[in-house]
């Protein structure tokens, strides 16, 4: 229909003559093509109403105030008076029409913007003549979705009358009808259903889901609604069921495998872990490329900063703040991915925007009151594999303290107790239990799994949610309380979350309304500390020999002297206490004695003002604050292991406030019947500050187990540290919807924006097109397309105060002082600058039964932010400079398949890809920019390949042997692995059967490369279950050292060949260039195929028939059981290679005795009143 449209106002411009015929023909024809458009016009638009019992004659006033049409009828033939209930979202005005006078004998067209009512002509209501058998009787019932809950608004009329009735709050009805006569059940967006009166007085109805998928509704980057298929840029949406089945704790995770373009790296599975979030690869050197977070409108903080070592390292997971929201509050999550969708929010949106709504009441509506109950069992998901053959020592002899486990071979001891020396200095425990040191190691007996089952537990999180939700004429209301307590799979590692959330909407008058939006979360926890820092929970335990138990942690030790040493701590470095320091903690040390606590005190609210001046204009005032406050408490006492042996105690509170407004006014126009305009004018201006304070306290003089305030009364020992870090932004913005002919659209919007954080303003620009090509030609809507197409610049802001050089603190000279830093300042600093375009198509079939979006996208960012190296005698080492280009490039695909759809079984398969493919087009004379650890920034290269030494290559790019047949380690160092994956994807099912329903999702991440750190220093300690193998030898063999072991030698170690024929792999390599600690390893030998296969969730629910519970207060009720990553699928043992050592950080792909991940089990009860 459209197609003619555009072809005849083109052909009229290049017409000149028209005879008499001709005339009369455009004439008509153009009168026809209005009507037709008009007819489209009724059926593509969309509107929403919340009517409930009211007359015929409202529901029509308020579609006039709504749209662009009008109603005529005759009122002695259409009973306008005749009660109905509609309560809709986003649906045409034809289907509610279709609805309103379903089983009646009301019909309607279109004239241009004219609606006429009238009477079916093939339709003659007449009085019945009752038989016997047709006697008027007063039926009831009640009507519920297939989930059990009622459904109120639903219209059920007598099929060829105008008698109807509508469901209550309840889902309840009643109506008078008689024995033959067809009830006809209707409701916007399920499917109409037909039931002929029988000889029950009650007539149930399960109402199934209509077929046909609306026209899905979106917010834009700054919370204004637009329809999907008028807009040009990409967005993928995730419904609230999708992250509660997710079985995750937070919300992050739970986003996992159900957005193409969108990348989710945990941490570990700490309770309460942060994760990395990217969209559409890293975009930034210094900068993070995690996306901005919006929630009901206004930009909120996900920081997960960390505080400064101490013993080696923190390794403590910290919290992503996006945490502290409560999943089972969440309406919708919506993922805008291109720079056209973000662009409103100017500098924050290169990395993307995350739009969170919470869930509000209902107008009109009784309380509902739910309540869920979650219980979870969690288990380590991957173990390491340790060797149990050979004990503590070097050289295959055994060795008191050592720190490997290349000692003699456990089955060749005599077996029975071991020979003490108990004449002189010895170990107390708090129970009593006494070591001596070891003369003579005799026992066989190893640890591995007891000490593992000294570590690890089974975790739990228990959660309960309540809320109540509902409203009146003028006002809607929803109020949720929840408590979450998680035990961690690690001993004594525990997060605890309140919740308290209230939404409300006041509908002052009929052109002004007020929302407010309060959420306040509490939450506490205690962290085991992990990856490499010698006080870590992992590198205790793995680098443990067999044969040490590491149980009694803690105790007296007494020396020969009979000198007493309290809280001394035993390990397999100091197995009686002798020594202030264990040089590696005990793994129960780490668990019990050191303390990780924080305590986070959050207050989210969101006030906003809606004016409605015209018809045509709107205006809004948007307020919001962000507040939290996280005290930590780092607590390692007296011989814990390294520098902190001394005891170290590190109080840190952190404060961070953030101030948004935005003042809003949006505008429609109907330029003439084919050409809208909606335009949207806003100001924002936001503040942020954020506050740390550190207090440190180091060395104790009081020994003791507890962080008490007299550890040291000497005010030298402490240390004060306070940042302070603020910025200011202000941003005006532009956004114009243009809509032509129904079928193509334009959106372009523009922001100007000034920032503390540099000079002067910059200027983003945005414009996108969507399509809907076949609008050309009657389908009868078997098939919908749209292309599309978008184009945009973001930016990212330099962190504060870098356009100054500042002055930093020296405590250690002359009693305190301020020096120049050695990084210079650089007034002309400008922002990174992200531009992107993007194309690609939304196509449906089968009346929406099979729906696919195909994108490919581009970007660019142009001048990034890092430290750039300057000559010494400038007085400086560094400067910052906008010196570096980065780009991404790649495809998204999402697929959607309703396979059957019936009224009591349904089964529809949903499957994303995505590929990032991202280069370092210039750093600008710098060899490589640090990102984090081993991952860098190298010219040519992705961006976190990794930079480490590797084996020494020849002329040909291979590696080049010694004498003796071994790769040497290469002096330089060099890219030798790239962590992104080729391509990541996740596919899943979703099937209901009666009350049953069942779903599953697998994630998928193929191809990068990953490194295990942890690994290579296990075969250096020799506690890896690889170093553990024995072999005999079939042919004459050499080591690394060139010493020769002949055929029929049985030797611990392996053989491999590295292209000079076999060599033997022993303790002399694996200690030196083969492993152990250092970098200067052959660690191109170790990189690994990173691919990845999950089970990411697997759920399996019942929803009880409410009949079985009809004389109870219930109106649903559904327990379901989830499995949450039960299996793993990967070739790397011992690993998970979705987590990351960097934890929240752009750079990936190592494990360097990382806490480990995760597995669940999810119990659900979910009950509604």
């Amino acid at each position: 229909m459209k197609k003619l449209v555009l072809g005849a106002l083109f052909a009229l411009k290049r017409a000149h003559k028209f005879d008499l015929k001709m005339k009369i023909t455009t004439f008509l024809l153009v009168i026809s093509l209005f009507e037709i458009h008009a007819n489209t016009y009724s059926q593509n638009t969309k509107i929403s109403l919340k009517q409930e019992n009211v007359s015929l004659e409202k529901v029509l006033d308020e579609i006039e105030s709504l749209s662009e049409f009008k109603f005529t009828y005759n009122h002695r033939k259409v009973d306008v008076n005749r009660k109905v209930s509609i309560n809709v979202d986003n649906q045409t005005i034809s289907d509610i029409l279709k609805k309103v006078f379903s089983g009646t004998d009301v019909d309607y067209v279109v004239r241009r913007k004219y609606i006429i009512l009238k009477i079916k002509k093939d339709v003659e209501v007449q009085p019945r003549k009752k038989s016997i058998e047709q006697q008027i009787k007063q039926l009831s019932g009640t009507v519920t979705d297939k989930q059990g809950v009622p459904l109120a608004g639903v219209n059920i009329v007598i099929k060829g009358t105008t008698k109807g009735v509508s469901t209550n709050f309840d889902g309840k009805y009643k109506i008078s009808a008689s024995t033959g006569d067809v009830l006809m059940f209707s409701y916007i967006g399920f499917q109409t259903t037909e039931v002929t009166v029988g000889q029950d007085d009650v007539i149930d109805l399960l109402m199934m889901p209509s077929a046909n998928q609306l026209n899905e509704v979106i917010l834009t980057a700054i919370g204004t609604r637009q329809l999907k298929d008028e807009t040009g840029s990409t967005s993928s949406s995730v419904q609230p069921e999708q992250i509660v089945k997710a079985g995750e704790a937070g919300v992050i995770n739970a986003l996992s495998g159900k957005v193409s373009g969108l990348r989710i790296a945990r941490q570990n599975g700490d309770p309460g872990a942060g994760s990395n979030i990217q969209i559409r690869g890293i975009n930034s050197i210094e900068g993070d490329s995690n996306p901005l977070i919006i929630i009901d409108g206004i930009p909120v903080s996900n920081d997960s900063f960390d505080d400064d070592g101490v013993g080696g390292s923190t390794s403590v997971t910290q919290q992503s703040r996006l945490n502290d929201i409560n999943q089972n509050n969440i309406k919708n999550v919506q993922v805008l991915k291109g720079a056209s969708a973000a662009a409103l929010w100017g500098s924050r949106a290169a990395n993307g925007v995350i739009l969170i709504t919470t869930k509000g009441g209902s107008f009109n509506r009784a309380p509902t009151f739910t309540y869920s109950s979650t219980y979870s069992i969690d288990d380590i998901s991957v173990r390491v594999p340790l060797q149990d053959k050979f004990g503590q020592g070097r050289g295959g002899v055994r060795a008191i303290n050592r720190t490997e486990s290349w000692g003699d071979r456990i089955a060749d001891r005599p077996g029975g107790a071991d020979e003490l020396d108990t004449a002189g200095e010895y170990f107390v425990t708090d129970s009593g239990n006494l070591y001596y040191p070891i003369v003579s190691k005799n026992s066989r007996e190893t640890f591995i799994d007891k000490n593992f089952d000294a570590v690890f537990r089974t975790g739990t999180f228990l959660q309960h949610d309540f809320s109540v939700g509902g409203g009146g004429q003028k006002a809607s209301y929803f109020f949720s309380y929840g408590i979450l307590e998680q035990d961690g799979i690690v001993k004594n590692a525990d997060y605890n979350r309140q919740n308290i959330r209230l939404n409300t909407k006041v509908n002052l008058t009929d052109w002004l309304d007020v929302r407010n939006n309060v959420a306040y979360t509490f939450s506490k926890s205690n962290r085991i500390r992990g990856g490499g820092s010698i006080t870590g929970l992992y590198i205790g335990l793995l680098r443990n020999p067999a044969d040490f138990d590491i149980g009694d942690h803690i105790g007296t030790y007494v020396d020969g002297d009979g000198d007493v040493f309290q809280n001394r701590q035993r390990s397999y470095r100091n197995q009686i206490g002798a020594s202030s320091n264990a040089g590696y903690n005990n793994p129960l040390w780490t668990i019990y004695e050191q303390r990780n606590e924080s305590r986070v005190n959050r207050l989210l609210m969101t006030p906003e003002i809606n004016i409605r001046a015209l018809n045509w204009l709107d205006f809004t005032l948007r307020g919001g604050l962000d507040y939290y406050s996280d005290e930590r408490l780092q607590f390692l006492p007296i011989n814990t292991s390294g520098g902190a042996r001394f005891g170290d105690l590190r109080s840190t509170v952190a404060v961070s406030k953030e101030y948004n407004f935005d003042l809003l006014m949006k505008t429609k126009h109907n330029l003439t019947t084919d050409i809208k305009v909606n335009t949207t004018l806003g100001f924002n201006f936001n503040n942020r500050k954020r506050a740390t304070t550190t207090t440190r306290l180091t060395p104790f003089v009081v020994d003791s187990r507890q962080p008490i305030d007299d550890l040291n009364p000497d005010d030298a020992a402490t240390s004060w540290n306070r940042f302070l870090r603020q910025i200011r932004t202000n941003r005006g913005y532009a956004l114009v919807n243009f809509g032509l002919f129904d079928q193509l659209f334009i959106n372009a919007s523009a922001s100007l924006e000034a920032s503390s954080t540099i000079e002067g303003s910059f200027f983003y620009p945005s414009v996108d097109l969507a399509w809907q090509f076949t609008d050309l030609f009657e389908n009868d809507e078997q098939f919908f397309g749209k292309f599309r197409a978008s184009w945009g610049k973001v930016g990212i802001q330099p962190g504060p105060y870098r356009f100054e050089t500042l002055a930093t603190t020296n405590f250690a000279d002359f009693g305190g002082v301020f020096e120049v830093s050695d990084v210079r300042g650089n007034r002309n600093l400008r922002p990174e600058i992200k531009t992107e375009y993007e194309i690609g198509a939304d196509l449906r079939f089968f009346k929406n039964r099979l729906n696919l979006g195909v994108t490919y996208y581009e970007n660019e960012i142009d001048d990034i932010l890092f430290e750039v190296k300057t000559n010494p005698s400038s007085g400086f080492n560094n400067s910052y400079r906008n010196a570096g280009i980065i780009e991404n490039k790649g495809w998204e695909i999402d697929l959607t398949a309703k396979l059957i759809e019936k009224e009591d079984f349904s089964l529809s398969f949903n499957a994303n890809f995505n590929n990032n493919e991202n280069l370092v087009v210039d750093i600008f004379g710098a060899e490589t920019v640090d990102i984090g650890g081993t991952s860098k920034a190298v010219k040519g290269f992705p961006m976190s390949s990794f930079w480490l030494p590797g084996s020494v290559l020849n002329e040909e790019g291979t590696r080049a042997l010694d004498e003796n047949g071994f790769p040497e380690v290469d002096t330089e160092r060099r890219v030798i692995g790239d962590p992104n994956p080729d391509w990541r994807g996740g596919a899943g099912m979703q099937l209901n059967f009666r009350g049953f329903d069942f779903s599953f999702l697998f994630e998928h991440s193929q191809g990068g490369d990953f490194i295990n750190r942890g690994r290579i220093v296990m075969y250096g300690f020799g506690t890896h279950a690889d170093v553990g193998n024995e072999i005999t030898l079939s042919e004459d063999l050499v080591n690394v050292n060139g010493d020769v072991f002949t055929t029929g030698t049985t030797v611990r170690g392996n053989v491999t060949d590295f292209g000079a024929g076999n060599v033997l792999l022993d303790e002399s390599y694996y200690r030196t260039r083969g492993g152990g600690l250092g970098f200067n390893k052959l660690n191109d030998l170790y990189i690994e195929d990173a691919t990845w296969t999950k089970l990411r969730n697997v759920t399996l629910g019942y929803t009880f028939d409410r009949n079985r519970y009809k004389n109870l207060p219930l109106k649903s009720l559904r327990v379901a059981i989830t499995g949450r990553d039960l299996i793993l699928w990967t070739d790397i043992i011992g690993s998970d290679p979705e987590t990351s050592y960097y934890g929240i950080s752009n750079a990936s792909g190592l494990d360097y005795f990382t806490n480990p991940s995760t597995r669940s089990v999810l119990f659900n009860l979910t009950a509604t009143f």
